[in-house]
């Protein structure tokens, strides 16, 4: 007995459940291993999680941003190889042309052939005297800006024309060579007494074909139609006053010819089919005029002079009501000796200027940037840029072929044009405009992105004026006022409107609230009223009954008591619509706003914008707000209601200041939320990129253009990439709201600390 009781007592009592999983025991040190390599692997994937998540916000802003750079990086000329036999000169080039694939060209020569080039294969394809040239010297040449038409002027009064054309060859289905001849050919006497023609300039756009000469006090102009033979011929009369005539250009439409001086003017004549009228004189300088072209689309004429400075000039209207005239509006960097040829793009805005010293630059139009150097050759001569914009060809003044690989894709593109003020062709002032289509291809991309931040801001304006009020006191008013059993109702019903899809309500808002606003707009403008009254109603009222009724309205009920006055303000609205409408706007709302405020209601517009991006931002500045409000420590409204605070006193002066950092927070969420919706604003808005404070009519904003215009962007192309820089401005503004929310939610956090 005693021996069993020395082994029971030295064993000890029995050991626990907790003993066994986390005491001194092998099964529980087993146990424990296992719990902390557990413990490891867990906090392994949290943390490899939480890295993954940065790195691929960072990979995605990285990946935005370098679809964005190459908007901003500087063109690349590279020279392409010219085979020896396309090196030796065949005299000074006049006129020079290629087609799109690059692989022939043409080059007119001072000795009045048309030479054909084959680049592909680096040899000579033919040569073309130009017809009736006989004994006769050619003194200029000149090319049209939008075909392959060149234009020889004689010294014995006469214009000979030629037409290059290219023929594209298939076997099996594939484009295997190109083939170029010289079509056709046309003779034009325009100086009858057979005097010298100096400069010459000619244009063709496929049915009529126009010819301008001038020599010694002569200007002559001729026009032909193609399906017929008629010449028309017309000569200059006192227009020129004695001057020299140094430079020459037409139009593309052959409506525009311009004439350079030697005094430094420049004469625009208007070309119809009976005269060439003088419509008007300009003077860039007072230097000779050297160098004439118009840009693509012909309506911004570029002029070059002896000394070396490019400008544009374009029509600008002083006025609404006056007549459009030429105006100094493009300012491009000088060339550093005087301009010999000006040879504008077909695709875009671009041309290619080569001044007397060999300087070569492609400049554009619109941005007024350089957008590359190709290269200093030994002299400046005939030029030419090819029609997809990808190359050069260049011959210096010894007759030497020069070929470059151009790659400049977003010449159009530069930081003036995205986010300052631009004079576009067609507009009298510098404007903000995002218009990336036009009806022709001539017309000017425009791509600025301030319409669209400002589009953003504004629908986050209207939207949060809608939505903060609403959702801060009904946040109040569920945390402080409201019943339990009320507050269980409330807030889980407005949560759950976080969860309605945007596009259910940008659909209410654009083919169901849109329409009813729009027939009963004076009974909204009316609820601005009479909402205030019937609160104000209420308030009185409530404050009439007696102490005995007041105690019949259960605690946190006061809303179902306002019910009734604010049904009936609406009512009110509604019916009073018709005769106030009559009696201050004389019958109609919508005249009169344009009227005295020249305010244009439109159907769909960001007042209904607001509303209904209100109504998905709501949510969530009610949610955070209203955890906030109601995580402020109930011993500080209990002190407040023992020193006689009533429970607005208490509300409003202790629990909205103690909650101000979960309320910044909940409204910066809230414009978050706002700035990046995107089928909302596209559904209810007109989509129409204005800068216009105006709740009454439309914007575009930065998601709705990138929803509705990436489809259709051409990968890699301008637009593609502005786009994707529209959506770093995005990221810039989530994270502008996430850093504001965090820096002033710190600081008021720490302001009210000692609470």
């Amino acid at each position: 007995m005693v021996m069993l009781a020395e082994e029971t007592a030295s064993s000890g009592p029995a050991p626990s459940k907790i003993d066994e999983y986390f005491g001194d025991t092998p099964r529980a040190r087993k146990r424990i291993r296992r719990l902390r390599i557990l413990d490891r692997i867990v906090a392994s994937l949290i943390t490899t999680g939480g890295i993954g998540i940065i790195l691929a916000v960072f990979g995605i802003f990285f990946f935005v941003g370098i679809e964005a750079v190459p908007l901003l990086l500087p063109g690349d000329a590279e020279p392409r190889p010219v085979a020896e036999a396309l090196k030796r000169p065949a005299g000074r080039a006049l006129a020079v042309g290629e087609d799109e694939y690059r692989e022939t060209g043409w080059v007119l020569t001072e000795s009045g052939v048309v030479r054909l080039l084959d680049f592909e294969g680096g040899a000579v394809a033919g040569e073309q005297a130009l017809e009736e040239l006989g004994d006769a010297r050619v003194l200029a040449g000149a090319r049209a800006a939008a075909s392959d038409v060149a234009a020889a002027a004689t010294d014995d009064g006469r214009v000979l024309v030629a037409g290059v054309a290219y023929k594209s060859i298939f076997e099996d289905g594939q484009r295997v060579r190109q083939e170029i001849r010289v079509d056709w050919q046309l003779a034009f006497t325009l100086r009858e007494d057979g005097g010298r023609l100096e400069h010459v300039a000619v244009s063709s756009d496929g049915e009529n074909l126009v010819v301008a000469a001038a020599g010694p006090g002569f200007l002559g102009v001729a026009q032909r139609k193609v399906e017929g033979r008629r010449v028309r011929q017309e000569e200059a009369t006192d227009s020129l006053e004695g001057a020299t005539v140094t430079a020459l250009a037409i139009d593309e439409l052959a409506e525009t010819m311009v004439v350079g001086l030697a005094n430094g003017e420049v004469l625009r004549y208007e070309l119809d089919r009976a005269d060439a009228e003088l419509v008007e004189r300009v003077r860039p300088g007072d230097v000779p005029i050297t160098a004439l072209a118009f840009a693509f689309g012909g309506r911004t004429l570029l002029v070059g002079d002896e000394a070396g400075a490019l400008s544009g000039w374009q029509g600008i209207r002083s006025t609404p009501d006056s007549k459009r005239t030429l105006s100094h509006v493009r300012h491009f960097d000088p060339m550093s000796a005087p301009v010999t040829a000006l040879a504008p793009s077909r695709r875009n805005k671009a041309f290619l200027a080569v001044d007397r010293s060999g300087d070569v630059r492609v400049e554009h139009t619109t941005t007024e940037r350089t957008v590359v150097s190709v290269d200093t050759i030994p002299s400046g001569g005939a030029a030419t840029l090819a029609p997809r914009f990808d190359g050069a060809t260049v011959f210096d003044g010894e007759g030497n072929l020069h070929r470059y690989d151009v790659s400049a894709h977003h010449a159009d593109s530069s930081v003036a044009a995205l986010f300052l003020p631009m004079l576009y062709e067609g507009y009298d002032q510098p404007e903000f405009v995002w218009q990336t289509s036009g009806g022709t291809d001539d017309n000017e991309p425009k791509y600025s992105l301030v319409p669209l931040v400002f589009g953003s801001l504004k629908g986050v304006l209207y939207a949060m004026l809608f939505s903060t009020p609403l959702a801060i006191l009904a946040a109040m008013f569920t945390s402080q006022f409201a019943s339990r059993r009320m507050r269980g109702f409330v807030k889980p019903t407005i949560e759950l409107m976080g969860a309605l899809p945007s596009v259910v309500v940008g659909f209410l808002a654009g083919l169901w609230l849109s329409p009813i606003i729009d027939k009963h707009l004076q009974a909204f403008f009316n609820l601005i009223v009479f909402l205030p009254l019937g609160l104000g109603a209420t308030v009185i009222v409530f404050r009439l009954l007696s102490n005995k009724a007041r105690q019949r309205i259960a605690l946190g009920r006061e809303l179902s008591f306002s019910l009734p006055f604010l049904a009936a303000a609406c009512l009110g609205a509604t019916f009073a619509a018709p005769s106030m409408e009559g009696f201050l706007f004389d019958g109609d709302l919508r005249a009169w706003l344009v009227q005295e405020w020249n305010v244009a209601y439109d159907r769909q517009n960001c007042f209904v914008v607001g509303i209904a991006l209100g109504l998905a931002v709501m949510p969530i500045i009610f949610t955070v707000a209203e955890d906030a409000m109601s995580n402020v420590p109930q011993a500080l409204r209990a002190a407040s209601s023992a020193l006689g605070a009533s429970r607005w006193q208490t509300a409003w002066r202790l629990v909205l200041p103690a909650a101000s950092p979960g309320i910044f927070a909940a409204l910066m969420l809230g414009f978050g939320r706002a700035i990046g919706e995107t089928m909302i604003v596209v559904m209810a808005t007109g989509n129409t990129p204005i800068l216009d404070i105006s709740p009454f009519n439309g914007m575009r904003t930065i998601s709705a253009a990138i929803a509705t215009e990436i489809p259709e962007a051409p990968v890699g192309g301008t637009l593609y990439r502005v786009l994707f820089l529209s959506g770093c401005l995005l990221f810039a503004f989530a994270f502008f709201a996430n850093t504001a929310a965090e820096v002033v939610g710190e600081r008021l956090r720490r302001r009210y600390a000692k609470w």
